[in-house]
C-alpha cells in the first residue's frame, strides 16, 4: 500500500503484515492543535469476515489485552467497526520480532549473546506474569493463558522495549467463545507437552514455551522439528529435551527446570523463570537492560532502523493537511479501561462544551478550567468600529483604537479602589474553595459481555458504553444499563468523595441469541444437556 487511505477516523499509511486471517497496518490519529499519533490497526481479511469462530477470536483478543496494562504488553486502544469490518487499534512498535532477531542469526550460524536473550525472555516473562494473575473487577483470577508464545509474537523496539503480543486464542475463564475439545490453537514447536495432549492449561504452559524461545535463542537453531506436524506434535508430547550446548552450567539448569515435561517440576510460575534469569544475568557482571538493547539492535538491524527512521518521518509528514472540523470528531480512540485506567468522558456530560477533540474534555475535567470551543475556519473576525472608546474623536476611524488618558480624579477613585478590590478577590477564592461542592468520585461501569450498551444514571441518559467511566456526585446513585437483545440491569451504588474508582459489574441476561458486532453467538450448552 502506497497511497495513505481514509479508515474511519484514522488514516491508514501502510500494510505492514498480512497473515491469513487479519492484516496489519500503520495508521495515524489526529486531534486538535496538530496532535498525531501513530498506531497500529489490525482489520479482518475480507475472506474471513465471515467465519463466526474467526470473529469470536477478534473480540476475545480485544476483550483480554484491552485488560492487560503493563509495559511488555502491546496496549490495545479500541475494537471498533468500520463499513461492516472488525478492526482493532493498538499501540506501534518500530522494531523487529523476535523470528527476524532468530533468523539473522540462524543465517550466520550463530546463537544470541545470551545477556540479550536472557533479557528478552525475562522481559516476556514479566508480561505472562501480569496476564497470569490478573483479576477482574470482582477481584475473581481470570485465569488468562496466552497459548502462542511464539517468536512472532515478541516485538522487540528500536527504544529497546519487548513487548508480548496476539491474545487471540488466550484461554480465560471469561472468553465469549469456548475451544471445542479436540482442536488444538497455537503453533505446534512452540506447545507444551500437557497443550498438545489436550488437558486443561494454566501459566506453566506458558512458562513451557519461554524455555522453548530460551533453548532456541542460545543454540541458534529450532527445538522441536520434524517431517510433518505429526512428527513435531509426537516430540512435544513425549517432551523430551537435549540439553542447550555451549551455556553456563547455572543458564542450562534454569532452561531445563522451564522445559520439565511434568509442570509439577516446572516452574510454577514466569515470575520465578524471570528472577533465575535476573539472577544469572547479575551473578555473571553484566549490565544489561533496554538502553543496551536498543543500542544492540539498532546495530544489528542498522540499515533497516535508518529506513525506518526515513518511514517514520514520511508517515509523520502524512496527512498534515487533514485538521478536524467544527463539527469533525477525528480524535484518538476511546479507551476502553480497566480498574487501572480512567477513560475520557463523554461530550454529553458537559452540554456547555463543544470541542472538537476528546483530549481538551480530559484537560477540563482534571484542571477545572472551562475551555472556550474553537472558531471555525470561516468565522468573521472582529469589527470595533462602531464600538464607543475614550479615544479623540479623530482617531476612532479605525476598528482599534487607542483609548485616551483618564482624568486624574479617575485616577485617584482607581488608587482608592484597588485594595478593596483585591481584598474581594481573595475573599472570593476562599470560599470557593472552602463553601464548593464536595468533590463527587469516579464509578466505572462495565458490561458482561462486552457489548454495546445505554447508561442511564438517575434516570438520566448518560450516553453508550464505552467509555466505561463516570464521574458522579458523592452520594447515591441509580444505575441502569441497557442492551440490545438483553434483560435490563439496574443497581444502586453510593459514590463517596475522593475515594477510590467504585466498580461495577454490570452481568446481562441475554434474552435470545446474544449478538456481538453483527455476530450471532448461541448460547453455550452445558455437559448435561450434550449427554441428553
Amino acid at each position: 500500500m502506497r497511497q495513505p487511505t481514509k479508515f474511519g477516523k484514522y488514516l491508514l499509511l501502510e500494510r505492514i503484515a498480512v497473515g491469513g486471517m487479519a492484516e496489519v497496518f500503520v495508521a495515524k490519529a489526529f486531534g486538535v492543535e496538530g496532535f498525531e499519533r501513530l498506531l497500529a490497526i489490525k482489520k479482518i481479511l475480507p475472506t474471513m469476515g465471515e467465519d463466526p469462530e474467526f470473529i469470536h477470536m477478534f473480540v476475545d483478543e480485544a476483550r483480554i489485552a484491552v485488560r492487560l496494562q503493563h509495559r511488555n504488553i502491546v496496549q490495545v486502544l479500541e475494537l471498533g467497526k468500520h463499513d461492516d469490518n472488525l478492526y482493532i487499534a493498538m499501540e506501534y512498535v518500530s522494531g523487529r520480532d523476535l523470528r527476524q532477531l532468530m533468523e539473522r542469526y540462524r543465517k550466520r550460524q550463530e546463537p544470541m549473546p545470551l545477556p540479550q536473550a536472557c533479557l528478552i525472555v525475562a522481559e516476556v516473562c514479566e508480561a505472562l506474569d501480569h496476564a497470569h494473575h490478573k483479576r477482574d473487577a470482582q477481584g475473581r483470577p481470570m485465569g488468562i493463558v496466552h497459548r502462542d508464545v511464539s517468536p512472532q509474537n515478541v516485538l522487540v523496539g528500536f527504544e529497546g522495549e519487548v513487548k508480548l503480543i496476539d491474545f487471540g486464542i488466550a484461554k480465560a475463564e471469561s472468553r465469549l467463545s469456548r475451544t471445542q475439545s479436540g482442536i488444538l490453537k497455537g503453533k505446534f514447536s512452540y506447545m507444551s507437552p500437557e497443550q498438545v495432549k489436550g488437558h486443561e492449561l494454566d501459566g506453566r504452559s506458558d512458562v513451557y514455551a519461554c524455555g522453548i524461545l530460551l533453548w532456541e535463542l542460545v543454540n541458534g537453531e529450532k527445538l522441536f522439528t520434524g517431517d510433518s506436524d505429526v512428527a513435531v506434535l509426537e516430540k512435544v508430547r513425549r517432551g523430551i529435551v537435549a540439553p542447550p550446548r555451549n551455556c553456563p552450567p547455572e543458564l542450562c539448569r534454569v532452561i531445563l527446570k522451564a522445559l520439565a515435561a511434568d509442570p509439577a517440576q516446572r516452574y510454577q510460575a514466569a515470575s520465578e523463570f524471570h528472577d533465575d534469569l535476573r539472577r544469572f544475568t547479575v551473578s555473571g557482571g553484566a549490565v544489561f537492560g533496554a538502553r543496551q538493547l536498543a543500542e544492540w539492535l539498532r546495530q544489528e538491524f542498522r540499515a533497516e532502523w535508518q529506513k525506518e527512521q526515513e518511514r517514520l518521518r514520511g508517515w509523520l509528514e502524512a496527512g498534515r493537511g487533514l485538521r478536524p472540523g467544527p463539527a469533525a470528531r477525528l480524535s484518538l480512540p476511546k479507551v476502553m479501561v480497566d480498574k487501572d485506567t480512567l477513560a475520557v468522558p463523554d461530550a454529553h456530560e458537559l452540554p456547555t462544551i463543544q470541542m472538537d477533540d476528546e483530549v481538551l474534555l480530559a484537560a477540563e475535567r482534571s484542571y477545572g478550567t472551562r475551555l472556550l470551543p474553537a472558531l471555525p475556519e470561516d468565522a468573521p473576525g472582529f469589527d470595533l468600529a462602531a464600538e464607543r472608546t475614550a479615544a479623540p474623536r479623530r482617531q476612532r476611524g479605525a476598528p482599534f483604537s487607542r483609548p485616551g488618558a483618564p482624568s486624574a480624579r479617575l485616577r485617584r477613585w482607581g488608587y482608592a479602589a484597588l485594595p478593596l478590590a483585591v481584598a474581594t478577590i481573595g475573599v472570593l477564592v476562599v470560599m470557593s474553595f472552602s463553601v464548593g461542592e464536595p468533590p463527587g468520585g469516579k464509578v466505572v461501569v462495565t458490561p458482561s459481555p462486552p457489548v454495546a450498551a445505554d447508561l442511564s444514571i438517575d434516570g438520566r441518559p448518560s450516553g453508550q458504553l464505552p467509555p466505561f467511566v463516570r464521574t458522579l456526585s458523592a452520594g447515591k446513585h441509580r444505575l441502569e444499563v441497557r442492551a440490545e437483545g438483553y434483560r435490563p440491569f439496574a443497581t444502586s451504588i453510593e459514590v463517596s468523595a475522593g475515594g477510590k474508582p467504585l466498580e461495577v459489574a454490570a452481568e446481562l441476561q441475554a434474552e435470545g441469541p446474544m449478538h456481538v458486532e453483527g455476530v450471532v453467538l448461541t448460547r453455550p450448552v452445558s455437559a448435561h444437556e450434550q449427554e441428553k
